[in-house]
């Protein structure tokens, strides 16, 4: 009988947030909004630990349905809620691979099973039992929409979901005190997922673009307006046997995934008689504007303040009240992670983050930066690149900025700049 890969890495974070002054009243429950596997994750991690961005966010576990990774010591305290009491007394459990087209429902429920067998054994640990108050959701601490998926999956409100989580948790806590018990106890092998959509978003140099006529994924979910008649590049590809289509790809930018899309809904397949989806990459690839974290647009904004501020935003290519919530609380958590400001992360503008703000210029290089693209790409300016390099074609938005609203025209971007951009 097979057994869950364990990953103890205990080193990676190695007590960053510091020791928690007791033991965890419990645990919270959170979606990744990610493609990536446990185990990219680690390299994900250390990454982040040695550019000193530990501090954007982490959870002490990152679990699908054949790998468990921890990251820290449960002892210790983790930046996973944006909210003090989530972050010291709650254990934090992210089930990986939620993006919508990156694995199926079917798929992604083993992969919350699993995370939910290690809250089982985390809760025999410490001596909790499962109720409404030790097991809670991301949500309940800050304005997210994480988990998202499994808030679909599972009624669509806080009571539903928790019902569900506290039914299973206790279940596996009757199987026995650790993962491995639950297993054998159940009589099955870890769940492995299949190879055919088992999903290493690697690019295979090809581009696509999306169809007019493409209205849903190869997953049966709606494909949203803003994907449609875009070029994304191709991450993996799968057979299937669907409508017209023998085959689907995986489309995205970069290692971040966007959807799996059938071979009838690519730009041209009709015309070219159902067979131009192997064509070779031309040598320039067309200009690019989808939803990514390395594209000048809305979404791709959204994308990033998802991925590494715990957003919680709908990917929706609109420059809504939330995105610029989320904006000013990704601000407050670089401000604090840079220069210990100590600011609430609450998305409020007020005089205490407007204090905190230092003054940014022509190259610069970082977050602070990037947060000043994301501002402006989202206010309508063209930065010349998502990048978070402070380059030539920033600096003239700013001043273009500041022009339009009658600040002085420096391209320095200090407190009142600052200010008219995020208030």
């Amino acid at each position: 009988m097979g057994t869950v890969t364990k990953i103890n890495r205990d080193d990676i974070v190695n007590g960053k947030a510091g020791k928690r002054p007791g033991k965890p009243k419990g645990g919270v429950f959170h979606n990744d909004y990610g493609a990536m596997t446990p185990q990219q994750y680690v390299a994900w991690l250390i990454a982040r630990r040695k550019e000193g961005r530990l501090g954007l966010g982490f959870a002490p576990y990152y679990i699908n349905s054949s790998a468990i990774l921890r990251a820290d010591n449960t002892g210790n305290k983790a930046w996973h809620t944006a909210n003090n009491e989530g972050n010291i007394w709650y254990l934090g459990y992210e089930v990986v691979q939620s993006y919508y087209g990156i694995i199926s429902d079917k798929e992604f429920i083993l992969n919350e099973d699993m995370t939910l067998r290690q809250m089982a054994e985390d809760f025999h640990f410490y001596g909790l039992k499962p109720n409404k108050e030790t097991i809670r959701l991301h949500s309940e601490f800050s304005a997210t929409s994480c988990p998202h998926r499994s808030w679909d999956l599972h009624g669509k409100s806080t009571n539903a979901l928790k019902s569900y989580l506290i039914t299973k948790v206790t279940r596996y806590m009757s199987l026995g005190k650790t993962v491995e018990e639950m297993l054998k106890k159940e009589g099955v092998s870890a769940p492995v997922v299949p190879v055919s959509n088992t999903v290493t978003p690697q690019p295979d140099g090809k581009t696509v673009k999306v169809g007019k006529q493409a209205k849903q994924w190869e997953t049966g979910s709606n494909i949203p307006t803003f994907v449609i008649d875009q070029v994304y590049d191709v991450l993996a590809s799968k057979p299937v046997t669907k409508s017209r289509s023998k085959k689907a790809y995986l489309i995205g930018k970069g290692k971040v995934a966007t959807g799996w899309l059938l071979e009838q809904d690519v730009d041209g397949f009709k015309t070219a008689g159902g067979g131009n989806t192997n064509k070779a990459t031309p040598t320039t690839k067309p200009a690019i504007t989808g939803t990514t974290t390395e594209t000048q647009s809305i979404a791709g904004v959204q994308m990033f303040l998802n991925r590494w501020f715990y957003g919680g935003l709908t990917v929706d290519n609109l420059a809504g009240s939330a995105t610029n919530k989320a904006l000013i609380k990704a601000l407050q958590m670089e401000l604090n992670s840079q220069f210990n400001a100590g600011l609430k992360v609450d998305g409020l503008w007020g005089a205490k983050t407007k204090n905190a703000c230092i003054t940014v210029r022509e190259g610069a290089n970082g977050n602070l930066t990037r947060l000043i693209q994301a501002v402006l790409i989202c206010k309508g300016y063209d930065v010349k690149g998502f990048d978070s390099k402070f380059g030539d074609g920033l600096d003239k938005a700013v001043k273009q900025f500041q022009s339009d609203k009658g600040l002085t025209v420096d391209g320095l971007v200090g407190k009142g700049t600052f200010e008219a951009l995020f208030k």
